[in-house]
């Protein structure tokens, strides 16, 4: 049961790891996209930052190394 929560955390970490990597190296073509498409021309709606999207990538890295250094100790107690 522990191995699978192992696994799920490892999985989800990676993705939104995956994901805010992508809209840091993206974001102004994500967010121009995203504000000509879903916001009316007045709408001053606040999107995350480049440093945001950099933090939440980090916390996630740090995430994911853990959940996988959890799977690897896992692995040796078989």
């Amino acid at each position: 049961m522990i191995e699978l929560i192992g696994w799920t955390g490892v999985v989800i970490c990676f993705v939104l790891m995956m994901y805010h990597r992508y809209m840091h190296t993206n974001h102004d073509q994500v967010y121009a996209y995203i504000r000509k498409k879903y916001t009316e021309d007045d709408d001053q709606t606040e999107f995350p930052s480049k440093e945001d999207h950099a933090r939440y990538s980090r916390k996630y890295s740090i995430y994911t190394i853990f959940f996988a250094c959890l799977l690897i100790i896992l692995n040796f107690f078989r």
